[in-house]
């Protein structure tokens, strides 16, 4: 509908007051900012302000510190009440607290690990009343303990019958046997290839166990004890370190996040030697207007223009309701619109709409167009609001033709049947090519008069003397295909045909001459040949743009001719075949001619319409 207004406020203040300022009224104020040094006439007399990476680094440490304690946070919108050095401070004492008590506890977690690994191999030992120590102290006999399968022992004890090994068996189930066995030294060689050759699976003790296994058992189950009530103390300090400093961690949280931002921002921001900071951005209108009675209370200074008291063009935000907004897309693919030209948005949603539906009419095809869209939509998709009004514009048309899923003989066309129509259908598109065309120079002409270009307005090829030169040019045009003979005389040609001509021509020399300047000794001079060359293209393109528009109904009728081609192919073949073709059919239109229907349309819109009167060179309004 239209470009929201937008105004350039610049604030100066102390440095010392500058984080408060941003946080707490530009950081949602949705100001776009601008480089402040490269804006201001003073702007080489400033200095940036460097980006502090401390803080984000601070803020990752206060995140960890917050897992740590089980804390859950999110960010929220609070205000700035310590300062960046007072809250690093408090967030290092608290982390160091609980780094050294969080090694303490890993220590400790540690140590019952260690100690449960030792314990664990002898637990098959309690019953055995041997001291472990003492038996690697015996010099002459060397012992082994580990577990054989069972159904192995009576085996085992045949084997050893005439060997010098003595085996005491510790523990058994079922499936395993826990044993010790004894031999002399120079004998061990041969009693463990024995025991390997049954499977025996030696088990390794620590040299540290000391004592029977049931008494070291018991001694280590004791230190485990002892460790896992110290690691629960340490758990209660956690907890209550955590709740004392819970809500003050998720302050210090908040503040940071907010200071990333601020630093983030300050990028953007200049000071001087002063130490007085130097702020300027857009700001829309109505937001502009709630935070100046917030800025009056501030000690700062500020000052406000308009788009027209600045060099540089302020950024577009472009304000279009629901209906409409979704083509937004297509007129971004272009480009951005200029601040001081007019929003083409509503221009294309309605072309676009009226020109996708006259090309591709069809009651069930657009449905499914339809379809497909409300599921982009419903999952917030770009493209699922365009592609619900291409499927409501295809159903309208056709019915207005009369298709549904390339069936013709179904259902009555309201209007024309674009087959049996041909030449109707043809006129029709290039009478619509002309019709848009002249809406695109009225649109130069406004744009002219929103930039107060003279030359735009008045001399330009899409200006006013275009336009009276295109309009009669088509009058004649008409007059001669009705008649036969051109019916205009030579008044009405020189009048409104070939004095148009003249003044395009001469644009640049009745622009200066209605702005009474002189030519610049720099400014390129064109010859009378150039001129009488860009005018012969003027009239060529004028032609090929609008005979364009032909193709409008040679994609209707195109789909007629598809559709009849898939359902001769059906009836070819009968049964299930028939139905799977005219669903292959149907399917393979609405992908390919859809696609090819879509790139029509923008094609139309971009070169013979966008190319009159928008030039798409604007800068996206992007707030911080």
């Amino acid at each position: 509908m239209a470009i929201e207004k937008m105004r350039l406020l610049s604030i100066t203040g102390n440095n010392e007051k500058l984080d408060y300022i941003i946080a707490k009224y530009l950081l949602k104020s949705g100001i776009q900012l601008e480089n402040a040094p490269k804006v201001l006439e003073k702007g080489w007399k400033l200095t940036y302000f460097s980006y502090n990476s401390d803080i984000r680094d601070l803020t990752r440490k206060t995140e960890n510190v917050l897992k740590a304690l089980d804390i859950s946070f999110e960010p929220k919108d609070i205000e700035l009440k310590n300062s960046y050095e007072e809250i690093k401070e408090n967030i290092e004492k608290i982390d160091n607290n609980i780094l050294e008590k969080k090694k303490e506890l890993e220590n400790k977690k540690k140590e019952i690990e260690n100690l449960k690994k030792k314990i664990e191999p002898i637990e098959h030992l309690k019953n055995v009343n041997v001291e472990i120590d003492k038996m690697y102290s015996v010099q002459f006999i060397k012992f082994r303990y580990g577990k054989i399968p069972t159904e192995n022992m009576n085996e085992l004890k045949e084997s050893i019958k005439d060997m010098d090994v003595i085996i005491v068996e510790a523990d058994k189930n079922d499936e395993e046997t826990w044993l010790l066995y004894f031999t002399v030294g120079n004998k061990k060689n041969e009693v463990d290839s024995l025991f390997q050759v049954l499977n025996f699976e030696r088990i390794w003790i620590s040299e540290d166990v000391i004592g029977t296994a049931k008494d070291y058992i018991y001694n280590t189950n004791s230190k485990i004890l002892d460790y896992e009530k110290e690691i629960e103390t340490l758990q209660k300090y956690f907890e209550e370190l955590k709740r004392h400093n819970e809500s003050i961690l998720k302050n210090y949280y908040n503040q940071l996040v907010i200071l990333e931002k601020v630093n983030v921002v300050k990028k953007y921001i200049a000071y001087d030697s002063k130490n007085s900071f130097y702020i300027v951005g857009w700001l829309p209108y109505n937001n502009l207007q709630k935070i100046l009675p917030d800025l009056k209370k501030e000690d700062v200074e500020y000052i406000v223009k308009t788009n027209d008291e600045v060099p540089k063009n302020a950024p577009t935000k472009l304000k279009n309701n629901r209906l409409v907004r979704p083509f937004e897309m297509i007129v971004k693919m272009y480009g951005v619109p200029n601040y001081t030209e007019h929003d083409p948005t509503t221009f294309v949603a309605i072309t676009a709409f009226l020109m996708f539906g006259f090309m591709f009419g069809d009651v069930g095809q657009g449905f499914v167009f339809l379809l497909i869209g409300l599921i982009l939509a419903k999952k917030k998709k770009e493209l699922g609001p365009i592609l619900v009004a291409g499927g409501i514009s295809s159903i309208i048309f056709g019915f207005l033709y009369g298709s549904i899923f390339g069936m013709e003989d179904v259902i009555k066309p309201i209007l024309v049947n674009p087959m049996e129509n041909i030449t109707t259908m043809l006129g029709v598109g290039i009478a619509s090519g002309a019709i848009l065309i002249i809406i695109a120079m009225i649109l130069n002409i406004k744009n002219g008069i929103k930039n107060k270009d003279k030359g735009k307005i008045f001399f330009d090829k899409n200006g006013l003397a275009g336009l009276i030169f295109y309009i009669a040019v088509l009058a004649i045009a008409v007059g001669y295909l009705v008649k036969g003979k051109i019916i205009a005389n030579t008044g009405f040609i020189l009048l409104l045909v070939v004095v148009p001509l003249i003044i395009i021509m001469f644009k640049e020399n009745l622009v200066r001459l209605m702005e009474k300047k002189k030519k610049s000794k720099n400014e390129e001079k064109n010859s009378l040949i150039e001129k009488i060359f860009e005018i012969i293209e003027m009239l060529l393109s004028v032609m090929s743009n609008t005979i364009s528009f032909v193709r409008l109904a040679a994609f209707a009728i195109n789909h007629v001719g598809l559709c009849m081609a898939v359902f001769i192919l059906s009836d070819m073949v009968s049964g299930a075949g028939s139905i799977a073709i005219v669903i292959f059919g149907n399917a393979l239109v609405i992908v390919l001619e859809g696609l090819i229907v879509a790139i029509q349309v923008l094609r139309l819109e971009y070169y013979e319409l966008f190319s009159r009167f928008y030039s798409g060179d604007g800068r996206e309004y992007k707030p911080i």
